[in-house]
């Protein structure tokens, strides 16, 4: 079947290395046919495609004119020497051939001529424009629309898909320009975008310098391709020093329309430090800056994570890659893991880059908001309508996902992965009950059931919708929180069932070796799948035994009796024991976290998360800080003293010495 991508991409006349042959043919008709090299960004669910095959009666309007009298050679030549010249945008198509063979067109090519400082190796952003002539508003209404998650207009020939989020827009007024961001996510309808702020508001306005290698087409006045050093520098150095307007409540609006004094602008247009900027191991593990460094065994989980970590960095994300060794573990070991952290570190960003080194398509990777509305399960997986005798799904599409996985016609061949974006905006032991419930099951007896057996046959779309149906192995959870005013805590049973996995992001400093340099080593990784089935990712899994130490399995027990003898009501149960023992046992060889440190963060991740509640119930076990900043008299302290041979717990104890912090200011802890 053909597909259309309603998108504009842009690309250069491919070399002989390319397409292995000359780039320009003749073909059966006696028209010239030419190779295109993809140099832009697509969207998330687009294929690894980077070769589009494109045709010279496109060129015409442009002035070129084939001499279907000439010798081949100098046919070839001609358009050779004018396609170099240009930057080709174009609309991507794919072709099924009567062989069943597929082909990638490039259609409605349009020239952009190169400017003198183009470089070659550039990528380029697709990065949307607003402005008072195209969407009918002057700057001001712009931003109040924005703040006010309104929409604020539509753009053309730009993938508008729930996984690709413009990260920053642009609005121009006259010849001038200015950048607007962050955002994290969006909504596209009849009005165009509803944006969502990440953090704060920022807005600046863009020199000359910065547009000179920038590229438009007069055809769509609403899109701008970026090149990708370009728009990092934008994105970090540059954006960090914008005036902050704050995200408010009200309809308040602050302007920002400060522009950079002569000296600071200088200051900007030198070249970014080539130095990595590197975080001491001792603070945090090894930094993203050393991702250039290949895993030491050569296995295909090994070429995933390689892969996995080149992604993070080409959609802009910095994390260390402790934490994405601890994402990767926890995602491959427990079907429920949750990602904990203040608003605007990418938490959601991060699964979807997960899911983009996994070659998960849009039906296999599926986002679903949590509404604060959701009162109960009927919210997220549907109900039954008696008026009209129908079940009705609900519309997170998460049904929808699980009756296609349920009908694989084989399991193993397809792999799922669903997110819950903000989960906990309503309470989870309330939409999620049932999950909660059966996703501690075996996988054969994990049934999620839609309405009661003897609606069956009554309901008109029982055939579609039937009244069980089965979670199956091919499908992982993940969830994202943010810890605020406006969320609810989890409960010991959400806790029990998840890990909590907390990221810290690396220092803004490194955001400018984000670069080009990643994004092709990332897309020329050899030897690494393009997707990952349910079998081949399973393969990543250990066999099941019991791996843990006597000397851990006594750890784990005297941590139990120790909670258990201040608290009835706390402790470290089997369940718990178990899902992290499978922790331990599926952590990858890797040089960033070793056995001793996955034992301290599963501590952190399983058992510190239910550490809770007033000063009186828990300070003999959480302890005080001294005036040093040690914590002392505490129970749980001397319990990881007595265990330091297995693990240094370095952690554990940053995280208890925060929760006697809490303590002592708060009075609790939470």
């Amino acid at each position: 079947m053909n597909k259309d991508w309603n998108a504009d991409f842009v690309g250069i006349l491919a070399t002989e290395e390319d397409v292995q042959k000359r780039p320009i043919i003749i073909n059966s008709q006696n028209s010239l046919q030419y190779f295109v090299k993809l140099i832009s960004d697509t969207p998330y669910g687009f294929p690894n495609v980077s070769l589009f095959t494109c045709y010279s009666s496109d060129l015409g309007r442009y002035g070129f004119e084939d001499d279907y009298f000439r010798p081949d050679d100098e046919r070839k030549e001609k358009l050779e020497r004018f396609l170099n010249d240009y930057l080709l945008v174009f609309r991507p198509q794919k072709r099924v051939l009567p062989n069943h063979n597929e082909i990638y067109v490039g259609k409605e090519v349009r020239l952009i001529r190169k400017s003198d400082s183009y470089l070659s190796g550039s990528t380029f952003i697709p990065v949307p424009v607003f402005s008072e002539e195209q969407h009918d508003m002057d700057f001001d209404e712009f931003i109040s629309k924005i703040l006010g998650n309104k929409f604020i207009g539509r753009i053309e020939n730009i993938s508008t898909e729930t996984n690709d989020t413009p990260q920053f827009i642009l609005w121009k007024q006259q010849d001038r320009y200015k950048i607007v961001g962050e955002f994290d996510k969006h909504q596209y309808a009849h009005g165009g975008y509803c944006l969502n702020v990440a953090g704060k508001l920022k807005v600046r306005e863009i020199e000359d310098q910065w547009l000179e290698d920038c590229y438009g087409t007069p055809e769509n006045q609403t899109l701008m391709f970026v090149p990708l050093t370009i728009y990092q520098n934008l994105s970090s150095n540059y954006m960090t020093e914008m005036d902050q307007v704050e995200s408010a409540q009200t309809d308040e609006l602050i302007q920002a329309r400060v522009a950079i004094p002569p000296e600071e602008s200088q200051v900007r247009t030198k070249q970014p430090d080539p130095t990595p900027v590197v975080e001491p191991a001792e603070e945090k593990g090894t930094s993203q800056d050393e991702a250039d460094v290949p895993l030491q065994a050569d296995s295909e989980e090994n070429r995933f994570m390689d892969h996995f970590l080149q992604v993070t960095r080409e959609m802009g994300l910095q994390y260390y890659e402790k934490d994405l060794f601890n994402f990767h573990t926890a995602v491959k070991s427990n079907i429920l893991n949750i990602i904990a952290g203040m608003s605007g570190t990418g938490k959601s960003r991060l699964v979807q880059a997960y899911a983009r080194a996994l070659g998960l398509d849009d039906d296999q990777f599926v986002i679903i908001p949590v509404r604060p509305s959701w009162t109960d399960d009927s919210d997220l997986i549907g109900y039954v309508d008696a008026m009209n005798m129908v079940y009705r799904p609900g519309d997170s599409g998460l049904i929808n996902t699980l009756i296609q996985a349920q009908k694989e016609e084989n399991r193993k061949s397809k792999l799922y992965l669903i997110c819950f974006e903000e989960m906990n905006l309503a309470r989870v032991e309330h939409y999620f009950s049932q999950f909660l419930s059966v996703l501690e099951m075996d996988p054969q007896r994990r049934f999620l059931r839609l309405y009661n057996d003897d609606l069956t046959g009554r309901l008109y779309n029982t055939a579609q919708y039937e009244p069980v149906i089965t979670i199956p192995e091919n499908i992982m959870f993940v969830g994202t929180v943010n810890i605020d005013e406006s969320t609810y805590h989890f409960s010991d049973k959400v806790l029990d069932r998840a890990n909590i996995i907390t990221l810290d992001v690396l220092p803004y400093a490194g955001l400018k070796h984000l670069g080009q340099k990643e994004r092709k080593q990332s897309r020329e990784l050899q030897g690494r799948k393009s997707s990952y089935s349910f079998e081949e990712f399973n393969k990543f899994r250990q066999p099941e035994g019991f791996s843990l130490s006597d000397r851990e399995a006594e750890f784990f027990w005297e941590l139990h009796r120790t909670l258990k003898e201040e608290v009835k009501n706390l402790g470290v149960g089997p369940r718990v024991v178990k899902q992290i023992e499978v922790y331990i046992r599926n952590l990858p060889e890797n040089p960033h976290t070793s056995r001793r440190e996955a034992l301290d963060i599963q501590v952190v991740q399983r058992i510190l998360t239910k550490l809770r509640g007033p000063e009186g119930l828990l300070k003999d076990l959480i302890g005080k800080v001294d005036a040093s900043g040690e914590v002392v008299g505490s129970k749980l302290v001397d319990r990881l003293n007595e265990f330091n041979d297995i693990s240094d717990f370095t952690e554990t104890r940053k995280m208890l010495t925060h929760k006697a912090k809490e303590l002592k200011i708060n009075g609790y802890t939470i």
